[in-house]
Protein backbone atom coordinates (compact mmCIF):
# COMPACT_ATOMS: atom_id res chain seq x y z
CA UNK A 1 0.00 0.00 0.00
CA UNK A 2 1.33 3.17 -0.70
CA UNK A 3 -0.03 6.63 -0.65
CA UNK A 4 -0.40 8.76 -3.81
CA UNK A 5 -0.45 12.72 -3.84
CA UNK A 6 -2.90 14.18 -6.24
CA UNK A 7 -1.65 17.44 -8.06
CA UNK A 8 -5.07 18.77 -9.12
CA UNK A 9 -4.78 22.20 -11.17
CA UNK A 10 -8.35 22.46 -10.71
CA UNK A 11 -10.93 22.14 -7.93
CA UNK A 12 -11.89 19.02 -9.81
CA UNK A 13 -11.24 17.22 -13.13
CA UNK A 14 -13.57 14.04 -15.06
CA UNK A 15 -10.63 11.77 -17.07
CA UNK A 16 -12.03 8.44 -19.10
CA UNK A 17 -9.42 6.09 -17.99
CA UNK A 18 -8.40 2.49 -18.97
CA UNK A 19 -6.83 -0.51 -17.07
CA UNK A 20 -5.57 -4.11 -17.25
CA UNK A 21 -4.48 -5.13 -14.42
CA UNK A 22 -5.54 -8.33 -12.26
CA UNK A 23 -3.38 -7.62 -9.28
CA UNK A 24 -1.63 -3.85 -8.09
CA UNK A 25 -0.62 -2.62 -4.59
CA UNK A 26 -3.42 -0.30 -3.59
CA UNK A 27 -2.90 3.45 -3.17
CA UNK A 28 -4.51 5.81 -0.76
CA UNK A 29 -5.50 10.00 -0.86
CA UNK A 30 -7.14 12.68 0.06
CA UNK A 31 -9.17 13.23 -3.22
CA UNK A 32 -12.30 12.52 -3.25
CA UNK A 33 -12.87 9.99 -5.81
CA UNK A 34 -16.52 8.67 -7.91
CA UNK A 35 -15.70 5.93 -10.90
CA UNK A 36 -18.29 5.17 -13.16
CA UNK A 37 -17.85 2.26 -14.63
CA UNK A 38 -18.35 1.94 -18.53
CA UNK A 39 -17.34 -1.04 -20.37
CA UNK A 40 -16.37 -4.48 -18.89
CA UNK A 41 -16.12 -6.19 -16.07
CA UNK A 42 -14.17 -5.01 -12.70
CA UNK A 43 -13.14 -5.54 -9.15
CA UNK A 44 -13.27 -2.52 -6.86
CA UNK A 45 -10.56 -3.81 -4.49
CA UNK A 46 -10.80 -2.22 -1.16
CA UNK A 47 -8.09 -3.45 2.03
CA UNK A 48 -10.99 -6.08 3.62
CA UNK A 49 -13.70 -6.33 1.00
CA UNK A 50 -13.79 -6.44 -2.93
CA UNK A 51 -16.91 -5.08 -5.08
CA UNK A 52 -17.73 -6.96 -8.16
CA UNK A 53 -18.81 -4.19 -10.73
CA UNK A 54 -20.49 -4.08 -14.50
CA UNK A 55 -20.88 -1.41 -16.59
CA UNK A 56 -23.38 1.51 -15.55
CA UNK A 57 -22.64 0.71 -11.80
CA UNK A 58 -20.87 3.86 -9.90
CA UNK A 59 -18.16 3.40 -7.29
CA UNK A 60 -16.64 5.85 -4.81
CA UNK A 61 -13.61 5.71 -3.55
CA UNK A 62 -13.60 7.55 0.15
CA UNK A 63 -10.38 9.87 1.27
CA UNK A 64 -7.47 7.56 2.70
CA UNK A 65 -9.25 4.53 2.25
CA UNK A 66 -6.87 1.91 0.42
CA UNK A 67 -8.51 0.87 -3.15
CA UNK A 68 -7.58 0.04 -6.41
CA UNK A 69 -9.17 -0.75 -9.65
CA UNK A 70 -8.97 -4.40 -11.18
CA UNK A 71 -10.02 -6.09 -14.53
CA UNK A 72 -11.96 -9.62 -13.81
CA UNK A 73 -10.62 -10.72 -17.21
CA UNK A 74 -6.84 -9.80 -18.67
CA UNK A 75 -8.44 -10.19 -21.97
CA UNK A 76 -11.35 -7.46 -21.53
CA UNK A 77 -9.97 -4.06 -20.41
CA UNK A 78 -11.70 -1.78 -18.27
CA UNK A 79 -12.92 1.60 -18.98
CA UNK A 80 -14.43 4.13 -16.73
CA UNK A 81 -14.94 7.89 -16.38
CA UNK A 82 -12.49 9.27 -12.52
CA UNK A 83 -14.12 11.92 -10.98
CA UNK A 84 -11.43 13.55 -8.94
CA UNK A 85 -12.70 16.49 -6.65
CA UNK A 86 -11.01 18.20 -3.33
CA UNK A 87 -13.47 18.61 -0.84
CA UNK A 88 -12.30 22.15 -0.33
CA UNK A 89 -15.22 22.75 -3.43
CA UNK A 90 -17.75 22.64 -0.79
CA UNK A 91 -16.79 25.64 0.19
CA UNK A 92 -18.64 26.71 -3.17
CA UNK A 93 -22.17 25.31 -3.07
CA UNK A 94 -24.48 26.41 -0.96
CA UNK A 95 -25.17 23.11 1.94
CA UNK A 96 -22.01 21.92 0.26
CA UNK A 97 -20.86 20.49 3.33
CA UNK A 98 -23.61 18.05 3.07
CA UNK A 99 -22.67 16.58 -0.27
CA UNK A 100 -19.54 15.37 1.26
CA UNK A 101 -21.00 12.55 3.99
CA UNK A 102 -21.03 9.89 1.49
CA UNK A 103 -17.57 10.17 1.33
CA UNK A 104 -17.28 10.24 4.98
CA UNK A 105 -19.47 8.30 6.97
CA UNK A 106 -17.74 4.99 5.30
CA UNK A 107 -18.73 2.45 7.54
CA UNK A 108 -22.30 3.46 7.22
CA UNK A 109 -23.33 4.33 3.69
CA UNK A 110 -22.03 1.59 1.16
CA UNK A 111 -19.57 2.59 -1.63
CA UNK A 112 -21.18 0.62 -4.53
CA UNK A 113 -24.31 2.00 -6.10
CA UNK A 114 -25.55 -0.50 -8.63
CA UNK A 115 -26.17 -0.09 -12.66
CA UNK A 116 -29.42 -0.60 -12.66
CA UNK A 117 -30.41 2.10 -9.56
CA UNK A 118 -31.90 5.04 -11.16
CA UNK A 119 -29.34 6.93 -9.30
CA UNK A 120 -26.82 5.21 -11.13
CA UNK A 121 -28.23 5.84 -14.16
CA UNK A 122 -28.73 9.36 -13.64
CA UNK A 123 -25.18 9.48 -13.26
CA UNK A 124 -23.74 8.05 -15.90
CA UNK A 125 -25.63 10.40 -17.89
CA UNK A 126 -24.42 13.51 -16.15
CA UNK A 127 -20.34 12.04 -16.26
CA UNK A 128 -20.54 11.19 -19.78
CA UNK A 129 -21.75 14.53 -20.49
CA UNK A 130 -18.87 16.50 -18.55
CA UNK A 131 -16.87 14.43 -20.75
CA UNK A 132 -18.03 15.98 -23.75
CA UNK A 133 -18.16 19.34 -22.65
CA UNK A 134 -14.48 19.09 -21.77
CA UNK A 135 -13.59 17.53 -25.50
CA UNK A 136 -15.58 20.09 -27.56
CA UNK A 137 -14.74 22.74 -25.20
CA UNK A 138 -17.44 25.13 -25.87
CA UNK A 139 -17.69 28.48 -24.36
CA UNK A 140 -18.68 28.07 -20.72
CA UNK A 141 -17.37 24.63 -20.71
CA UNK A 142 -15.86 24.02 -16.92
CA UNK A 143 -18.77 26.13 -16.10
CA UNK A 144 -21.48 23.21 -17.15
CA UNK A 145 -18.70 20.22 -16.21
CA UNK A 146 -19.39 22.19 -12.46
CA UNK A 147 -22.85 21.94 -12.99
CA UNK A 148 -22.85 18.31 -14.00
CA UNK A 149 -20.40 17.28 -10.88
CA UNK A 150 -23.06 18.98 -8.26
CA UNK A 151 -26.06 17.10 -9.56
CA UNK A 152 -23.83 13.89 -9.59
CA UNK A 153 -23.13 15.05 -5.89
CA UNK A 154 -26.73 15.78 -4.98
CA UNK A 155 -27.54 12.08 -6.92
CA UNK A 156 -25.38 10.08 -4.40
CA UNK A 157 -26.65 12.02 -1.06
CA UNK A 158 -30.15 11.43 -1.56
CA UNK A 159 -29.49 7.81 -2.53
CA UNK A 160 -27.42 7.30 0.04
CA UNK A 161 -29.56 9.01 3.16
CA UNK A 162 -33.09 10.78 1.61
CA UNK A 163 -34.49 7.00 -0.43
CA UNK A 164 -34.55 4.86 2.53
CA UNK A 165 -35.56 7.43 5.60
CA UNK A 166 -37.21 4.41 7.01
CA UNK A 167 -34.68 1.69 6.99
CA UNK A 168 -31.81 3.59 8.68
CA UNK A 169 -30.21 0.81 10.66
CA UNK A 170 -28.50 1.77 14.42
CA UNK A 171 -25.31 2.77 12.80
CA UNK A 172 -26.95 5.45 10.23
CA UNK A 173 -28.17 7.26 13.40
CA UNK A 174 -29.57 10.23 12.15
CA UNK A 175 -28.04 12.16 15.03
CA UNK A 176 -24.51 10.39 14.21
CA UNK A 177 -24.90 12.07 10.22
CA UNK A 178 -25.96 15.61 12.29
CA UNK A 179 -22.99 15.73 13.93
CA UNK A 180 -20.98 14.61 10.71
CA UNK A 181 -22.03 17.55 8.69
CA UNK A 182 -22.03 19.43 11.67
CA UNK A 183 -18.10 18.72 12.20
CA UNK A 184 -17.79 18.90 7.92
CA UNK A 185 -19.36 22.45 8.34
CA UNK A 186 -16.85 24.04 11.17
CA UNK A 187 -13.80 21.68 11.67
CA UNK A 188 -11.53 24.41 10.74
CA UNK A 189 -12.93 26.49 13.91
CA UNK A 190 -12.18 25.21 17.70
CA UNK A 191 -14.97 22.22 17.73
CA UNK A 192 -16.07 21.63 21.33
CA UNK A 193 -16.53 18.14 22.07
CA UNK A 194 -19.10 18.13 24.51
CA UNK A 195 -21.60 20.14 21.86
CA UNK A 196 -20.59 18.02 19.46
CA UNK A 197 -22.02 15.38 21.77
CA UNK A 198 -25.09 17.39 22.88
CA UNK A 199 -26.21 17.55 19.37
CA UNK A 200 -26.71 13.94 19.18
CA UNK A 201 -28.44 13.53 22.45
CA UNK A 202 -26.28 10.35 23.24
CA UNK A 203 -24.28 9.96 26.01
CA UNK A 204 -20.87 10.68 25.39
CA UNK A 205 -19.61 6.92 25.65
CA UNK A 206 -22.24 5.96 23.20
CA UNK A 207 -21.30 8.85 20.90
CA UNK A 208 -17.48 8.29 20.66
CA UNK A 209 -18.66 5.02 19.73
CA UNK A 210 -21.21 5.36 16.95
CA UNK A 211 -19.53 8.18 15.56
CA UNK A 212 -16.15 5.91 14.90
CA UNK A 213 -18.24 2.88 13.91
CA UNK A 214 -19.74 5.32 10.77
CA UNK A 215 -16.65 7.07 10.39
CA UNK A 216 -14.18 4.75 11.29
CA UNK A 217 -11.69 7.43 13.16
CA UNK A 218 -12.31 8.94 16.48
CA UNK A 219 -13.74 12.50 16.04
CA UNK A 220 -10.28 14.06 16.81
CA UNK A 221 -9.17 12.08 13.81
CA UNK A 222 -11.81 12.88 11.74
CA UNK A 223 -11.44 16.29 12.20
CA UNK A 224 -7.71 16.41 11.82
CA UNK A 225 -8.20 14.98 8.61
CA UNK A 226 -10.29 17.17 7.33
CA UNK A 227 -8.20 19.83 8.25
CA UNK A 228 -4.91 18.51 6.34
CA UNK A 229 -7.12 17.89 3.28
CA UNK A 230 -7.91 21.76 3.72
CA UNK A 231 -4.00 22.57 3.73
CA UNK A 232 -3.15 20.76 1.03
CA UNK A 233 -4.95 22.29 -1.34
CA UNK A 234 -3.96 25.92 0.08
CA UNK A 235 -0.77 25.21 0.04
CA UNK A 236 -1.23 24.68 -3.67
CA UNK A 237 -3.43 26.80 -4.81
CA UNK A 238 -2.43 29.72 -2.87
CA UNK A 239 0.06 32.02 -1.53
CA UNK A 240 -0.67 32.02 1.46
CA UNK A 241 2.26 31.64 4.31
CA UNK A 242 2.38 28.37 6.11
CA UNK A 243 1.63 29.93 9.33
CA UNK A 244 -2.05 31.43 7.90
CA UNK A 245 -2.88 28.35 6.56
CA UNK A 246 -2.27 27.10 10.22
CA UNK A 247 -4.50 29.00 11.59
CA UNK A 248 -7.23 29.64 8.60
CA UNK A 249 -6.90 25.36 8.80
CA UNK A 250 -7.97 25.10 12.77
CA UNK A 251 -4.44 24.86 14.16
CA UNK A 252 -4.03 26.94 17.40
CA UNK A 253 0.12 26.90 16.30
CA UNK A 254 2.26 26.57 13.86
CA UNK A 255 4.23 23.77 15.40
CA UNK A 256 1.25 21.81 16.13
CA UNK A 257 0.05 22.01 12.53
CA UNK A 258 4.16 20.93 11.15
CA UNK A 259 3.57 18.07 13.29
CA UNK A 260 0.21 16.72 11.82
CA UNK A 261 1.21 17.37 8.50
CA UNK A 262 4.34 15.48 8.64
CA UNK A 263 2.77 12.38 10.50
CA UNK A 264 0.22 12.47 7.58
CA UNK A 265 2.07 13.33 4.22
CA UNK A 266 5.96 12.22 5.69
CA UNK A 267 7.16 15.74 4.59
CA UNK A 268 6.84 19.36 6.08
CA UNK A 269 4.15 21.80 4.29
CA UNK A 270 7.37 24.13 3.17
CA UNK A 271 8.82 20.25 1.57
CA UNK A 272 5.49 19.60 -0.03
CA UNK A 273 5.44 23.33 -1.36
CA UNK A 274 8.55 22.97 -2.93
CA UNK A 275 7.93 19.78 -4.07
CA UNK A 276 4.73 20.66 -6.12
CA UNK A 277 5.84 23.44 -7.47
CA UNK A 278 8.57 20.88 -9.26
CA UNK A 279 6.30 19.11 -10.97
Amino acid sequence: MFFEQFILENDFVFQTKTGMLEEHELHIHDILEIHVLQHNEARFQLTHRQYDGRPGDVFLFRPFEPHWNLVKDPEKPIQWVSILYSPSIARLIPDGYKLLTPFYAVEAISPYIAGDDECAKAIQKLASKAVNEEQEKNIGWKSKQFMYLIDILVHILRHSLGSRPDKLNEEMDQSIIKAIEYVLMNFTQNIDMERLVMLTGKKRTFFYKKFKAVTGVTPNQFIHRLRMQAAIYLLGHTDKSVTDIAYECGYDTLQYFITHFRQHYGMSPREYRKKRTML
